[in-house]
């Protein structure tokens, strides 16, 4: 070996102390890039499977001045097939050195001549080996490289907070989910070839680095910094190591096995860091207990992370978080935001033991990852914080958006191939995460208590530390059963709910003792004949018993003898199914009868799915608009928030389709359906913050509604209300829990001098919670030249944050006028919104459809479709093709349903409709058209 190799190769192999790093970048004749034109060794998006990793030994050094770092990693391969080629994956890096040493190292060995090649389409690099690497050999991977600290949310980027005295900081956070490590080190980027991570940070005094696993020792440096060597981690997969750089404080406790659990946060936010340390350790507590399985590292650390994508991210022991989602601000935050901090914190912590402990083999079954979270924060939740009513939320937030988004044609399967990164962006979806909460809700019902939590804890039990799907769950789930004296294949059921997409509506007809079920696919449009079946637990009660039958229902067609006559029965109980049921119309009317009657009958979820499925089959075509209307008269008597609530959803998506196709009659109409139903309860709230959780949230949903009407004085009272506590510079208490609907009137009801105010209070603001409610409330200016403003702010990130970008144009696209403006806004800035988000992201979508499911005509179809199908790699997209059919979804149902939703509201509001001026405005040109006609 020449000196000067043996000399560069015994300073590689030392320890990363400065004079490794002084080393590191000698240049030697051993590193070479490849020519132009050569053609990349492996073509697949996956790696292969003759290399995989055992250890990491990675180095940062995170430069803020010129926000850049670089890098040093040191990888220990072990090979399983000869091959000429170490393919791993790496995106923006700048790689300076490669080296590759064989193992065991001798004094004579040659270090193996290297040849660099990158392939940008699948983010991969390869470094060919000029000797062949023999299979069962371990070999050392020394890569040196630098990078620009990100500007987008992933990889390793550069985020900022402002301080009260309006001083900006810095800080450098990771987020690696799901592709993203690579932009960070090159490494083996899939989730089955798990490795152990040994990360050192180089920082400055003034800052504190923290990664996963605790800090082992720092080093002081001859140049002034410092060198943080944390110990080994666990071995896990790279989308889970994590670091963060920052001037943040903390707050500690441990939990009773001694674990360390810690929140960060800037330090004038501290005070609202309490609750989720108190949260953090009672749910790592409970999980603990729950899945009888020890969480195996020593500290947890949660933190606040001030521009952030996502809700938050489970890196292993030290779980990141978007500051709405771990702060709780006691003179502000109201029970519902207490109810998300701590689904959010459970959400994440259950995933140090589903997607951590165990990890999915590949990104087709994200939905164990997050199908499982999602389901077990509300069981935490709930455990930690019964009075928060977290079933209810279930049923919102997850349930009804699940059947929602699945009766899509362009919906997908649970479990679903995916080849790019994109692709695998667009599986963080509400299929995967609230689908796959909502199945196995239903199979936990279906299978108990003790059977289903004695399947998971031996499925985690035995697949701790690798990689498992769907099959691994489904085979210890049965045994469970097995065990427990019960036969169920739970495969065979449950195959059918994540192999095909879409769900099923079970058609009852109840005939005599006799009851007759059949099922079929339901969309929102009618299709031809899919041939799917599904292995359904239908429940139901009956009118003579509230004891629940349950039976499971294989066939396309079947029927249930009962053992008594009975007027009506009540299917898929509690929404525990994930299917819509339709009733046979005698039936249906005698419950609608028995809900005007006597609501109580059935629980208020049960009415609530009752008015969800009732309009939703009546959208589809299967009932007349004139049954579900009729059944919504039993509102008139309700006071529970969750069937108002599903109602007035209703009535808001019909409301948003008359208005941006200008049918002013029938919302006027449709707006005196809601008064006539609510009115009461409209007039009996309270502008306080009393009451249970699921109170407070009718009592907002109710004032929100009566602010638009004028007859009511609930406008008048929030503007009131909104210039007092202007007035006195903010100071004044305002109603949490109204807050954000006082703001909304005082900026829709005033002008400049009110909006600039509340402006002021959002740069002032160290409350996150408070700053969304503010920022929501901006938007709602009546001003073209402000809703610009906004949008830019967001965009550049200047006084507003990029991460609030989407709550801009969720309230923009809420009106006809303003949603052009930022669908406009969005065009222009295209190729910003993707550097910022990436395409495929959830975020991004969201902002897509949020502003083109509105749409209602044929023309704003084919901008739409112009507009996306003229760029590249976009035609193929879910966010692309969702929103086409959803625009397409609403010409249909306006062509279809348009008239019968008015003859009904006319025959029942005949005043509204002869007196109310957009309705003589209608009549009076329909009976000139047909005057014209005449003659």
């Amino acid at each position: 070996m020449p000196a000067n190799n043996r000399f560069f190769l015994g300073l590689m192999l030392a320890s990363f102390s400065k004079t490794f790093e002084e080393a590191w970048y000698i240049n030697t004749s051993a590193n070479h890039s490849a020519t132009p034109g050569e053609v990349f060794p492996w073509s697949s998006y996956r790696l292969p499977d003759s290399i995989i990793p055992e250890h990491y030994y990675i180095t940062i050094h995170p430069d803020f001045q010129n926000r850049t770092f670089t890098g040093r990693v040191k990888i220990l391969l072990a090979v399983l097939k000869d091959t000429d080629h170490v393919v791993l994956n790496s995106k923006n890096l700048q790689v300076r050195e490669a080296l590759l040493l064989p193992l065991p190292e001798h004094h004579n060995q040659k270090q193996l001549s290297l040849r660099l090649q990158e392939s940008v389409q699948n983010e991969q690099v390869a470094f060919t080996s000029s000797t062949t690497l023999q299979a069962g050999r371990k070999y050392e991977l020394f890569v040196s490289y630098t990078a620009a600290l990100s500007s987008s949310f992933s990889g390793f980027y550069k985020a900022f907070y402002r301080t009260r005295n309006g001083t900006t900081r810095m800080l450098a956070a990771t987020h690696f989910e799901a592709t993203s490590a690579r932009k960070a080190f090159p490494c083996f980027d899939e989730p089955s070839m798990k490795a152990v991570f040994s990360i050192t940070i180089i920082r400055d005094q003034q800052h504190y680095a923290i990664s996963n696993m605790p800090k082992r020792t720092t080093l002081p440096r001859a140049d002034g910094l410092l060198e943080d060597h944390f110990l080994h981690s666990v071995k896990m997969s790279s989308y889970l190591v994590a670091f963060v750089v920052s001037d943040f404080a903390s707050k500690s406790t441990a939990s009773k096995r001694g674990t360390k659990v810690s929140v960060f946060a800037p330090s004038e936010q501290m005070v609202q860091t309490q609750y989720a340390l108190h949260a953090g350790v009672k749910i790592l507590q409970f999980f603990e207990e729950y899945f009888q399985i020890p969480y195996p590292l020593p500290k947890i650390d949660l933190v606040a992370i001030p521009d952030f994508e996502a809700g938050a991210m489970e890196n292993w022991g030290l779980i990141t978080f978007r500051e709405t989602s771990l702060l709780y601000d006691p003179k502000i935050s109201t029970l519902r935001n207490k109810l998300w901090v701590t689904q959010v914190i459970a959400h994440e912590l259950a995933h140090q033991w589903f997607g951590n402990l165990v990890t999915m083999e590949w990104w087709n079954d994200l939905w164990l990852n997050e199908g499982f979270a999602t389901y077990m924060e509300f069981i935490a939740t709930n455990h930690l914080e019964p009075i928060l009513c977290a079933e209810d939320q279930l049923l919102i937030t997850t349930f009804y958006r699940a059947l929602e988004k699945d009766s899509f044609r362009t919906s997908h399967p649970i479990s679903l191939p995916v080849r790019s990164s994109a692709q695998i962006r667009e599986m963080f979806d509400v299929v995967s995460y609230c689908k796959g909460a909502s199945i196995l809700r239903m199979l936990h019902n279906l299978l108990t208590e003790p059977i289903f939590t004695g399947g998971i804890r031996a499925y985690l039990k035995e697949h701790s530390y690798g990689n498992a799907h769907q099959d691994h769950l489904w085979q210890a789930l049965t045994k469970s059963a097995v065990e427990a004296g019960e036969s169920v294949n739970v495969k065979a059921i449950m195959d059918t709910w994540t192999m095909q997409k879409g769900y099923p509506l079970v058609s009852v007809t109840l005939q005599g003792r006799k009851l007759k079920l059949s099922q079929s696919i339901f969309t929102l449009y009618p299709q031809s004949d899919t041939g799917f079946l599904w292995q359904i637990p239908f429940t139901f009660y009956t009118s003579n018993s509230t004891a629940v039958i349950s039976h499971l229902m294989k066939s396309k067609e079947e029927s249930i003898d009962l053992p008594h006559d009975v007027a009506w029965i009540k299917a898929n109980v509690n929404s525990t199914g994930f299917y819509r049921v339709s009733y046979d119309l005698p039936t249906l009317r005698v419950i609608s009868r028995q809900l005007r009657e006597q609501h109580s009958a059935f629980s208020r979820s049960d009415r609530a799915s009752l008015i969800d499925d009732t309009f939703h089959l009546a959208s589809q075509g299967t009932l007349k608009y004139s049954e579900a209307f009729s059944l919504s008269l039993s509102l008139g008597k309700e006071n529970e928030y969750l069937p108002i609530r599903m109602f007035v959803a209703h009535m808001t998506r019909m409301l948003s389709k008359f208005a941006f196709s200008r049918e002013r009659c029938v919302m006027q109409l449709l707006k005196k359906h809601i008064l006539s139903l609510l009115r009461g309860l409209m007039q009996a709230q309270r502008w306080d913050d009393s009451g249970t959780l699921p109170q407070q949230n009718l009592r907002t949903l109710l004032l929100s509604i009566a602010k638009g009407y004028r007859r009511l004085p609930a406008a008048q009272h929030a503007e009131r209300l909104f210039h007092h506590w202007m007035e006195a510079d903010g100071k004044t208490q305002l109603p949490r829990t109204l807050r954000g609907m006082v703001f909304q009137v005082g900026i829709k009801k005033g002008g400049d001098r009110e909006w600039t105010f509340l402006l002021r209070k959002y740069i002032e603001s160290t409350s996150s919670t408070d700053k969304v409610q503010i920022l929501a409330a901006l938007s709602r200016t009546r001003s073209t030249r402000k809703k610009k403003w906004l949008l830019n702010a967001a965009l550049q990130n200047k006084v507003i944050k990029t991460q609030d970008f989407g709550t801009i144009v969720r309230q923009l696209a809420r009106s006809p006028k303003s949603n052009q403006l930022v669908w406009k806004f969005v065009q222009r800035h295209w190729s910003k919104l993707v550097k910022k988000f990436s395409l495929g992201s959830s975020y991004l979508s969201r902002i897509v459809v949020s502003i083109t499911s509105k749409y209602t005509t044929r023309k704003k179809y084919e901008e739409v479709k112009k507009f996306f199908h003229s760029r590249k790699n976009l035609r193929n997209l879910a966010f692309v093709r969702q929103s086409l059919e959803m625009i397409k979804v609403n010409i249909l149902w306006l062509k279809k349903n348009k008239k019968q939703i008015k003859s009904w509201l006319r025959e029942e509001y005949t005043e509204t409709y002869t007196t109310n001026r957009h309705c003589r405005s209608a009549l009076a040109l329909k009976r000139g058209r047909a005057v014209y006609i005449k003659t």
